[in-house]
């Protein structure tokens, strides 16, 4: 524990009767996926089942997202959360993707507006998740770095507010993210989804082979069972995420 005290932030949730542990590198706040408050939401419920079939009571190390690969290849942890995919030669293992985030822009219908690509934000007063600008591809980064209207924010319940209010044009997050601090604000304005971005899919990251692959296995299970589904609806009020994925899945 020494070893991490140079973190900024750093939250230990430990089972009080926890034998078998399995310690899981996760993000921060960012319901409806991570609820601090209460240790829960559905990526932490999903990692907990994951990890309850593999025979292991879950803790979670709660640090900031660009932490996360690092700490587990310092030797922290033993499972990586929210990690693409790396087709260059690396020494950790990857599963499958556990966890889609669908990113779209979002308008109130009654704007009217027609976007149908990042440069018709060009002129509009649009806010951002934090860093959307490196991670939704090149034509939207030339789009925010040129617009003198576009910010980005880590504070995603101020983007609702700031669209529900009619002080913003656009925000650009991720669509649960979006609905669930609309449910929060008890605001029923009909919206636009303007879906530009394709799903990221993300995966766990592992410095052992045996428990990617006993992951992998649990996951699958837990894909076929009703629990997924509810899981879902609990936290998203919908169902969309990941169906049964063969195990060959790229």
């Amino acid at each position: 524990m020494r070893l991490l005290l140079g973190l900024t932030v750093l939250f230990l949730s430990v089972p009080a009767d926890a034998e078998r542990t399995l310690t899981i590198l996760v993000g921060m706040d960012k319901p409806p996926y991570i609820q601090l408050q209460d240790s829960t939401g559905f990526e932490l419920e999903l990692l907990r089942e994951v990890s309850k079939r593999m025979g292991f009571d879950a803790v979670f190390l709660h640090v900031p997202n660009a932490r996360i690969r690092y700490l587990l290849e310092q030797g922290h942890g033993d499972v990586a959360t929210l990690q693409r995919y790396a087709e260059q030669p690396t020494e950790l293992f990857y599963s499958l993707p556990y966890v889609r985030y669908q990113n779209a822009v979002i308008s109130l219908r009654e704007k009217e507006l027609v976007i149908q690509h990042p440069q018709d934000m060009q002129r509009l007063n649009v806010v951002a998740f934090q860093s959307a600008k490196t991670v939704l591809g090149d034509e939207f980064g030339d789009m925010a770095h040129s617009s003198s209207r576009y910010q980005e924010t880590t504070n995603q319940k101020t983007q609702v507010d700031l669209l529900l209010a009619g002080r913003i044009d656009a925000a650009v997050m991720d669509i649960n993210i979006f609905h669930y601090f609309r449910r929060v604000s008890d605001d029923s304005q009909p919206i636009q989804l303007h879906t530009l971005f394709p799903p990221s899919d993300y995966r766990a990251a592992f410095r052992e082979q045996t428990l990617q692959q006993d992951f992998d296995k649990a996951l699958q299970q837990l894909f076929a069972q009703p629990d997924y589904h509810r899981m879902q609806l609990e936290f998203f009020g919908s169902v969309n995420q990941y169906q049964l994925l063969a195990p060959n899945h790229p």
